[in-house]
């Protein structure tokens, strides 16, 4: 066994081919030789030839160099293949790793986030109790946002990423960010200031959410490090040729400032930028990581310019496009999210007690009734032509999974209402691989009233008005 195991090795089929050819080389220019001297092929005629022409010494030696060439090549072919395959363990070691906290963390998370979302929006609260609340809904999104950062940069990495320009009022953009973050600055007596060049249009194409995700992680960031002061947020145009902007934003703050050592390390993935922000533990180090990512897809730079007590200047370029008049004309104000009832009778297909809970609570505040199946099999047997309107499907069920539950409906009947996937998983590509396996759309959890209601907007817009 060792000895097979052995000649399977790089480095064992690498010496034997240098040993064949070692040999093989001499035996060649000997017999070149005779024939060359008009000898007769005989022994006599070989050893003649090794006496009269010393060159054959060297060439004897062949084998062995040859040979141990080829094993040293071949142990680091062996080598190289052993660090390729720990690499592709590792990657998929991590790959199985998040997809498993995903799941793991998003499925309890569906209670907390579900709970909160229907405790503002069912129950009666006092002034008190609201604050209360509240810092439980801050702490549960910004437990959701550390987790979604992780994705996204495992997004990035696998390449899976893709950005989603559209038109945009960047101005009003801005100013959506800051109004996020109006209450803390106005709790820390900071001012929040935007100026916006006039050579710069309003209107341009770019991602609106990953400039959002960008700007708001700058501005964040300046608040959590100032104490008191201002932050200005200045917007300007550095290049326009043909219909592509160059477009710069500055984030200046008054705080404590960065010295050069922590400069070099900020957008290096898990740093944080200052002793402060680790004893206190806010923050996860990756959100100017993925910042930086997002920016160098958008053909852009991140820098900084700081000093210790003079605060700081994070600044970052991007890449887009104008857009015309007539098309700045054809975009509606999107009104706030308004809550219609919906008036569906929807199949909730869901194992967990909590989901059901909160996604039954959910669908009956948007006006819908429910059926629950907690099982694939359950699904399958209540299922009947022209009963539902809507089925949610949660994709980890026991026995017969989501995917599976799906097709055998639809294999089953003929009108199939639309089946949108519920599910903790959130890794690259797992909503496209479930449409692309029959389900209709898919929503990640948590999820809020207001994701449920867009996903219904979507599909049955004002349905309410003809059902």
């Amino acid at each position: 066994m060792v000895r097979i195991s052995w000649f399977k090795s790089e480095a064992a089929r690498y010496t034997l081919y240098g040993i064949i050819f070692g040999f093989s080389f001499p035996i060649l220019a000997t017999i070149i030789d005779i024939v060359n001297l008009d000898l007769k092929f005989s022994w006599q005629s070989a050893i003649f030839v090794q006496k009269n022409h010393p060159i054959h010494y060297i060439i004897d030696t062949a084998p062995f160099f040859l040979g141990l060439f080829a094993m040293f090549g071949g142990r680091n072919l062996d080598k190289l293949k052993q660090t390729n395959e720990q690499i592709l363990k590792s990657s998929k070691f991590k790959q199985d790793f998040l997809a498993n906290m995903s799941h793991e963390i998003r499925t309890p998370m569906v209670g907390v986030i579900g709970m909160i979302d229907l405790l503002f929006k069912n129950t009666t609260l006092n002034d008190l109790q609201k604050e209360y609340v509240s810092t439980i809904h801050q702490s549960s999104l910004n437990l959701l946002d550390i987790l979604n950062q992780i994705l996204d940069l495992s997004k990035i990495e696998s390449g899976k990423f893709s950005l989603f320009p559209t038109n945009i009022n960047f101005k009003k953009l801005i100013h959506q960010n800051m109004d996020l973050f109006s209450a803390n600055s106005t709790s820390k007596e900071i001012k929040l200031i935007s100026t916006y060049s006039e050579k710069l249009p309003e209107n341009i194409i770019a991602d609106s959410n990953r400039l959002t995700q960008i700007i708001s992680n700058l501005i964040g960031n300046a608040i959590k490090f100032t104490q008191k002061g201002e932050i200005h947020i200045k917007t300007s145009i550095l290049t326009k040729k043909d219909n592509e902007l160059t477009i710069k934003v500055e984030i200046i703050d008054s705080g404590i400032g960065i010295n050069k050592k922590d400069q070099q390390t900020l957008f290096t993935r898990f740093s944080q930028f200052n002793e402060a922000s680790i004893i206190a533990g806010e923050g996860s180090g990756l959100g100017l990581t993925i910042c930086k990512k997002l920016i160098d897809l958008m053909k852009g730079e991140l820098g900084v310019e700081s000093e210790i007590g003079q605060g700081s200047n994070f600044w970052f370029t991007f890449k887009a496009n104008m857009i015309t008049p007539s098309i700045i004309k054809e975009n509606k104000i999107i009104p706030n999210t308004v809550f219609q009832k919906y008036n569906l009778h929807i199949l909730l297909v869901e194992d967990s007690e909590t989901s059901i809970l909160v996604s039954e609570q959910i669908l009956k505040y948007l006006g819908c009734t429910t059926d629950v199946a907690k099982t694939g099999k359950q699904a399958l047997h209540m299922f009947k032509e022209n009963q539902y309107d809507l089925i949610l499907m949660d994709i980890n069920l026991p026995g017969l999974n989501g995917i599976q539950t799906c097709n055998l409906i639809r294999n089953s009947h003929k009108n199939v209402p639309p089946i949108i996937a519920l599910t903790s998983n959130a890794l690259p590509g797992d909503g496209e691989r479930y449409i692309a396996k029959g389900l209709d759309d898919y929503i990640t959890k948590p999820f809020t009233t207001e994701i449920l209601n867009i996903k219904l907007k979507n599909w049955f817009g004002n349905y309410n008005s003809y059902h």
